[in-house]
């Protein structure tokens, strides 16, 4: 790791719980020399480290190094690699790490791979000199340390679920990291866990700071997944978990009244006609008002002005955008992404509606909801001025834009205020970045754990009950008339896509990588082979390729990976590379 980081200063920009985001003049500080330490703005950087990429600029002065700067951000490495690498989005620029993601053919030495990892072991790193250094006199001190140890704890999380081996540091050391299973890391994110919902404060102290129900839905989540982190854990009982999912997302929502589903009461009309729903409201550049952010358990905040990055909110609004759609609120356009065909058909298949119709939609995406009867089906089969004509045929090539417009547009995300009537811009602060927060923890979750829950555990009745009445209730979409594991999959795409999470369903359900997902080989539709044309893994998928390498050079710098890793004794892959993954 300590080839990879670039100790920045410790000066932060202002977060959230203040009026805006401004710069705050420090000089540099390597945390782990630190001769002097301002909590204020270091509790700042815990937080301010998942939205920026840095201490200056939107695309330049990164924490992270050895990575176009403007793609290191903590939320655009974590997109790239549950998205990308599933059956959701296709990356259409010629992007050396995102098509090797899109056409399953990643290594030790992707670029993105490597950011990730080096970003999540940074942010721990921040987070462990926070703690290390901060008074904990006051009840705010308090909250402060509570809500920082959750941020660790978030981080971890994700360490957990890309990789088999990972470091686990809980407190400031500039020794190489040792290597833990993720078995290991389980057990101790659910031990803090359960002592955050104790301490951390019953009610968030604002917006975009956390409260215990974060730490209860995260850890309903790892609950959800506890097979796949406890595979290779001998004395671990598969199924165990199910109950305490349920039990924990049921708490989520029952002990935090102050959060709650965005309610059908919350459509909005506008004079212009066009209706923005309730589930759209989620993913626009006004998703902070209060009637909305009750939803959001943890948010990142975006701001137009103070708040500049390609790496959050800005790739998600500009990613799918191209001149001729319908106006989006701000003017950056990428058209770098499109949705897979198989995203589409998520929206089809409850509609009745088979791929040689839908050729013939040619709607935007507010017409193309009511459409499809669903609210989240919020994607764009009409050209407009560009003159194409969106199909299903898909990218074929990926990196050549001959075929950048061939699958439809998804527009979830959107810089347009709902307090708007969709001017050519909505009121903002900037013309070129969106103002549109990023929810990391949404309160709908819960609501899905609790019916795959009932479903794993028999109960089909009572999960498809919460499915129907709670989630596509919410998004105008008819009930469904029964469920089964593929449906519930389906499920949890529609109210998910694009969120940065796919690639852990997909693995939970069997779907992704191993001998089970060669039943299922529909999200390798439209994915070339290294030269002949033909797609990656017809059969055969190895199963190492569920989590991720850590990276070449951090294997062999970190002599203790050696002895960690490749000396466990009860490590499968101990004689392939450690995780299956050459060097």
């Amino acid at each position: 790791m300590k080839s990879l980081l670039k100790y920045v200063s410790m000066a932060c920009v202002a977060l959230a719980f203040t009026s805006c985001i401004q710069d705050l003049d420090t000089k540099p500080i390597d945390p782990n020399s630190s001769t002097s330490f301002n909590q204020d703005r270091m509790f700042t950087k815990c937080y301010s480290c998942m939205a920026l990429i840095g201490q200056s600029g939107p695309g330049e002065n990164s924490d992270v190094e050895d990575i176009d700067a403007g793609t290191s951000g903590f939320y655009r490495t974590i997109w790239y690699c549950n998205e990308l690498t599933s059956d959701e989005a296709w990356w259409i620029w010629d992007d050396a790490e995102a098509k090797q993601m899109n056409q399953t053919n990643w290594t030790g030495t992707n670029t993105m791979i490597q950011a990730i990892y080096t970003r999540l072991n940074l942010n721990i790193k921040y987070c462990n000199h926070y703690l290390t250094y901060a008074s904990s006199e006051t009840q705010e001190d308090q909250n402060r340390m509570a809500e920082v140890r959750f941020i660790r704890a978030f981080h971890y999380f994700y360490l957990m679920d890309m990789y088999l081996y990972a470091p686990l540091i809980t407190t400031e050391s500039s020794d190489y990291p040792h290597f833990v299973p993720r078995h290991e890391l389980y057990k101790w994110l659910e031990t803090e866990l359960k002592d955050l919902i104790t301490v951390l404060p019953a009610q968030r102290v604002s917006k975009y700071r956390v409260g215990k129900a974060a730490a209860q839905l995260l850890l309903a989540r790892i609950y959800l997944n506890a097979d796949i982190y406890n595979k290779y854990n001998a004395d671990w009982t598969a199924d165990a978990t199910w109950t305490k999912a349920y039990d924990m997302a049921t708490a989520t929502i029952t002990d935090n009244p102050q959060h709650s589903l965005v309610g059908v009461d919350q459509k909005i009309v506008t004079d212009s006609g066009f209706i923005y729903t309730p589930y759209q409201q989620l993913f626009m550049g006004d998703n902070n008002r209060d009637a909305i952010i009750k939803e959001s358990l943890l948010q990142l905040y975006q701001d137009g002005l103070y708040a500049q990055s390609y790496a959050s909110s800005q790739m998600l609004v500009a990613a799918n955008r191209n001149p001729g759609l319908m106006p989006w609120g701000v003017e950056a356009e990428w058209h770098s992404m499109r949705t897979s065909p198989t995203l589409v058909d998520k929206f089809l298949k409850p509609a009745g509606i088979d791929r040689e119709t839908a050729k013939d939609m040619v709607h935007n995406e507010y017409e193309m909801r009511a459409y499809l009867g669903d609210d989240r089906a919020i994607l764009c089969s009409d050209g407009m001025s560009t003159g194409y004509k969106f199909d299903l045929k898909g990218n074929q090539d990926l990196g050549d834009t001959k075929y950048m417009f061939d699958s439809w547009a998804g527009l979830k995300f959107t810089g347009v205020y709902s307090t708007a009537s969709l001017p050519k811009y909505s009121p903002r602060q900037s013309k070129d970045w969106p103002d549109t927060d990023i929810p990391l923890l949404r309160l709908a979750e819960a609501y899905m754990i609790q019916a795959e829950a009932l479903f794993r555990k028999g109960d089909k009745a009572a999960a498809l009950n919460i499915i129907n009445n709670v989630i596509r209730a919410r998004a105008a979409a008819d009930p469904l008339p029964s469920l089964d594991e593929e449906t519930l999959l389906d499920e949890w795409s529609r109210e998910f896509y694009y969120e940065g999470r796919r690639r852990i369903d997909l693995i939970r359900f069997g779907r992704f990588f191993g001998p089970e997902s060669d039943l299922h080989h529909y999200h390798w539709e439209g994915r070339m082979g290294k030269n002949d044309g033909q797609a990656f893994f017809v059969t055969g998928t190895p199963e190492y390729m569920n989590w991720f390498p850590v990276p070449s050079v951090d294997k062999r710098a970190n002599p203790n990976y050696k002895k960690d890793v490749e000396e466990d004794p009860n490590n499968t892959f101990a004689a392939q590379g450690g995780d299956g993954y050459t060097y």
